[in-house]
């Protein structure tokens, strides 16, 4: 990613920095402004910036079902979102995560390892999870398919 230059760049770098640190780096990243606000379908959407980034992660770096994960910072959206990538470039039914927008970035590491790890997406508004939940969640995977 490039110098920041964009309000909420420096917030998306300390973010992928904190992934980079975990070791669960996305394949690509970008930030982007737009003119046009698409949670508004009034008269004056196409007057109303808006701000995101998107975090890609190809199949190869994940154990989630259709293989690549996008999250999804948007202003004015209140939570980070993701979906998963069937068809490369194209996001489909965004679903929201547990993490306010501002979430702390070891915040965003967890929920990002639940999802390349394929397992079910947390649903509690509280974006801190227990610090072993994935390696708890895969255990009980492995126990139940085994079954």
């Amino acid at each position: 990613m490039a110098t920041p230059a964009l309000p909420h760049d420096p917030y998306i770098v300390s973010v992928v920095a904190a992934l980079s640190a975990a070791r669960v780096e996305p394949t690509c990243v970008e930030t982007l402004d737009r003119e046009i606000d698409r949670y508004d379908t009034g008269l004056y959407a196409d007057l109303a910036p808006t701000l995101s980034a998107l975090l890609i992660w190809n199949g190869e770096a994940s154990a989630a079902p259709g293989g690549s994960v996008a999250l999804v910072w948007e202003h004015p959206e209140e939570r980070w979102q993701w979906a998963p990538l069937v068809v490369p470039g194209v996001l489909e039914d965004l679903e929201p995560l547990p993490l306010h927008r501002w979430a702390d970035p070891a915040a965003v590491v967890d929920v990002v390892r639940v999802l390349l790890a394929g397992l079910p997406v947390p649903v509690a508004d509280d974006p801190r999870l227990f610090p072993g939940w994935v390696d708890a969640g895969e255990a009980v995977r492995r126990w139940t398919t085994s079954r």
